[in-house]
């Protein structure tokens, strides 16, 4: 089975999570459609939950799209919102590459990622774009610090929702 290799090392991650945690040691998840990753990244992410620590789990779109609603309708809701983001134990952003590309978009998922960086704070990322398209899409300073604090699994082969 092609996720096998995938498999061993999110549960390797999971084995060391304490030590992970502690050093803001995230993870990204790039491969085609259908490949696991969400799903590998949501058992961490139960993992953690399990441990007794915070976290949170935000498929991108719905992210920005709550964000840019809230804003528009209560300041005070948008800002629990980003404050909750920010500072749970984990985050995880499902799906990094399937938003507008506009740059208030652009600007946010940097302050997100920066901020998280600068707080030694873990990050799980799951996305299809290719580190290229990462580097091209965001700015380079966002895919570097993805790339310094986390543990980059490579999935590929077919969907497996096809086989389903």
């Amino acid at each position: 089975m092609q996720v096998q290799s995938q498999y061993a090392q999110v549960k390797q991650y999971i084995a060391n999570m304490q030590e992970n945690r502690e050093s803001g040691i995230g993870m990204v998840l790039k491969g085609p459609v259908g490949t696991m990753k969400t799903s590998m990244a949501v058992a961490v992410l139960v993992e953690h939950l399990k441990a007794g620590h915070s976290g949170l789990f935000v498929p991108m779109v719905s992210m920005l799209d709550n964000i840019f609603t809230m804003k528009a309708r209560n300041k005070e809701e948008w800002l629990a919102y980003e404050e909750r983001i920010r500072n749970t134990g984990l985050l995880v952003l499902d799906d990094l590459g399937a938003e507008y590309h506009q740059e208030w978009v652009l600007s946010k998922v940097d302050a997100i990622i920066s901020e998280r960086y600068n707080r030694m704070q873990p990050i799980i990322i799951t996305t299809n774009l290719s580190a290229d398209e990462l580097k091209g899409k965001y700015a380079e300073r966002v895919y570097d610090r993805l790339k310094g604090t986390s543990k980059v699994i490579n999935f590929s082969g077919k969907s497996l929702r096809e086989s389903a």
